[in-house]
């Protein structure tokens, strides 16, 4: 009977799962297939079976039976690992099985796209297309690529796991992700991993000791792991080994360690004395016993927490060069056995304390966040003067849930939530995250890494205290009218038959262009009030996109333009571009000029690094003043010039800030800020 009702408990929670899943779909303009491989990307990469993203739609018949197509890839340069998506959307009303065969033929589709590839299929693609830089970018690497994972992605159900295959020199590792296993990779999120290793697979032991145990039932255990067998793990499951906050470092492009390269091709057998090793925890293990010692068995909840720098060396290195020997590496292993209950107390202060070789800054990434919170008091109090209220999901799935809460059985079985916050209302973490990359900073290459990257640059920022707007109803109303750019934007560019591909890429350039000319002062009170932007915008919005598009292209010289889009470089040679426009929206109004272009009022336009040094200043309250200065003023770091400005300035908040710093003023007082705030003297 408890068996019965916990299946019938979980399966109440996939019913849930799935029908918010049909709900986000059927809300979104886009299709539904692109929406389901976000919905299950975005999941996979929470829990680190992959580490980026690029979504896509393409398809082509090679025969009368055979078709290639694909949802979306990942490629890693640095890894050299090809993940193929593919994705198959059931519209009905209740969760379907899927035949094994169905599931056979998309990995067959899928492989066909590699394959074909491999044989100049960009030849045969319309540069404008999406696929064609992937396609191209496989043929280029077609010699080092030896792995390609194929995630069929769906919202069906199928009990069958699809088998490895091999094709000549390449291994194609396929995956199902069918309903009931994206729901249960759900749930884990970026704390946890349900990664269980086999060690007994692998051709050498991992010998061991347990080192120490406390009376809380934490056993430290350490190992000596093979170079070989930490190379296979790694090969085998990627940046899911790692830690969030490990993970999230070394995406942000950290480059393989040359003294830790050198050591593996030229004194491998150094390695164990010379690396400090990596530190693992674990939820389960099981430890043999031969007449050489005890040896690990198995260990399920593996979890990198240190060291992953050291990992990732250490398998690019050998991917690089097939010849580098491992037989004699050894890598020094710390494993922590730590209660699934208090895993989430436990893992981060392993992590912050761990990390000496490349230090990891100690960052929050949840949703949890108190930047995170605030916007989400601030959603739920602000409505628009229409009585509508703009919906901050702060965890994934939130806004699903709420709407299913208040559904209507009535005739159309609609959500009455719907009237309040409608779906074009909806904006998330990742989102909030663009939009402050794109507009505040002036950084859509940035934006243009993913979202989830594009996230962690923007919570980098935040932890570190280098974002200094102030989160209040303004912001708020802000950002909500930065949402309606973003969504006004996306449809134009969508809608112009010209604009062939590349149009995520194009949406976060054409925002931070409007943002860049106008000095990110637009009246953003107009477009809050009509909850919507003026026809003379849209027509500058369409002209300026489709002109970043040719610019992208002629610029690329052949490259990958969706690498080239994630450089900087990209960027400042559409800055240095003149864009014009002939009719003057309402939302250009109080501005002194837009692209070079006179407009009306000379109010004084800072930079967004001039605003937020002023923001950050007048958040000082005058007792944290006081004491800098009197800091300051025993300290032999300061210029006395630095000192006026900064009394200056203390006596300006005296007034409650009736004149605020001038640009000057306040790059000068950061630096004595950002000194106090490490002394922690403020």
């Amino acid at each position: 009977m408890k068996s019965d009702f916990k299946q019938s408990i979980k399966d109440a929670y996939l019913k849930s799962f799935f029908l918010r899943t049909k709900n986000e779909i059927e809300d979104s303009d886009d299709q539904a297939n692109s929406v389901l491989t976000k919905i299950y990307t975005d999941i996979l990469y929470d829990n680190g079976t992959i580490s980026d993203y690029e979504l896509l739609y393409f398809e082509k018949e090679i025969s009368r039976n055979s078709n290639i197509k694909i949802n979306g890839y990942s490629f890693s340069e640095e890894d050299l690992r090809l993940d193929l998506f593919i994705t198959h959307y059931d519209p009905s009303e209740k969760i379907q099985e899927i035949k094994y065969n169905s599931v056979l033929e998309l990995i067959e589709n899928a492989k066909n796209f590699y394959l074909q590839s491999a044989k100049k299929l960009y030849e045969k693609i319309n540069k404008k297309e999406d696929a064609y830089d992937i396609s191209k970018i496989i043929y280029k690497n077609v010699n080092e690529i030896s792995t390609v994972r194929i995630f069929v992605l769906t919202n069906c159900k199928c009990e069958k796991t699809p088998p490895m295959e091999r094709v000549g020199r390449i291994e194609f590792q396929n995956y199902l992700l069918d309903l009931g296993r994206i729901y249960s990779s759900s749930l884990g999120g970026p704390d946890s991993t349900n990664i269980r290793i086999d060690f007994t697979k692998f051709k050498e032991k991992v010998r061991c000791m347990l080192a120490h145990k406390t009376p809380d039932k934490i056993s430290s255990y350490m190992a000596f792991i093979p170079g070989d067998v930490l190379f296979n793990i790694y090969r085998l499951f990627g940046q899911r080994l790692l830690n969030l906050n490990v993970r999230s470092f070394l995406q942000l492009g950290t480059k393989i360690n040359k003294g830790i390269k050198e050591t593996l091709i030229n004194e491998p057998e150094r390695f164990f004395s010379y690396n400090n090793g990596i530190v693992v925890v674990v939820d389960s293990i099981e430890v043999g016993q031969d007449k050489e010692g005890p040896f690990l068995k198995s260990a399920s909840g593996f979890q990198i927490v240190n060291g992953g720098q050291t990992t990732a060396t250490l398998f690019r290195t050998k991917k690089q060069n097939s010849r580098v020997n491992f037989s004699n590496v050894v890598v020094p292993a710390k494993i922590t056995l730590v209660k699934k209950e208090i895993l989430s107390q436990v893992v981060p202060k392993i992590s912050e304390y761990a990390n000496t070789q490349n230090v990891v800054k100690k960052a929050d990434f949840s949703s949890s966040h108190p930047f995170h919170l605030s916007i989400k008091n601030l959603s739920n109090k602000i409505r628009t003067s229409e009585g509508h209220q703009w919906f901050y999901e702060r965890m994934r799935g939130e806004y699903q849930m709420q709407k299913m809460k208040q559904k209507d059985l009535g005739k159309n079985k609609k959500s009455k939530y719907l009237e309040v916050s409608p779906s074009n209302m909806k904006f998330t973490k990742e989102d909030l995250a663009k939009f402050i990359n794109c507009w505040h900073y002036l950084d859509p290459h940035v934006a243009c890494t993913g979202a989830q990257k594009s996230f962690v640059t923007f919570m980098n920022s935040l932890n570190d205290k280098k974002f200094h707007e102030k989160l209040d109803d303004d912001f708020f109303r802000k950002y909500c009218s930065v949402s309606i750019l973003f969504n006004k934007t996306t449809k134009i560019i969508k809608d112009n038959n010209d604009i062939s591909g590349y149009r995520s890429q194009l949406l976060n350039y054409t925002i931070s262009l409007l943002s860049y000319h106008t000095s990110r002062k637009i009246n953003f009170d107009i477009i809050w009030a009509d909850q919507n932007i003026s026809s003379q915008l849209q027509e500058i919005i369409k002209s300026w996109s489709f002109k970043i598009y040719e610019i992208i292209q002629k610029t690329a010289k052949g490259r990958n333009i969706s690498e080239w889009c994630k450089k900087e470089e990209c960027w400042e040679d559409i800055m240095d571009r003149s864009f014009t426009f002939t009719n003057t929206p309402p939302e250009f109004t109080n501005l002194k000029k837009v692209a070079g272009k006179p407009i009306r009022v000379a109010k004084e336009i800072f930079s967004p690094e001039d605003m937020d040094n002023i923001k950050k200043c007048k958040s000082l309250s005058t007792r944290d003043w006081e004491k800098m200065i009197a800091w300051a003023q025993e300290s032999d770091e300061f210029h006395y010039v630095q000192l006026q400005i900064a009394t200056s300035l203390w006596m300006q908040s005296l007034s409650n800030w009736k004149r605020q710093p001038s640009p000057k003023q306040a790059k000068s007082a950061l630096k004595i800020i950002e000194k106090a705030e490490e002394a922690e003297i403020i």
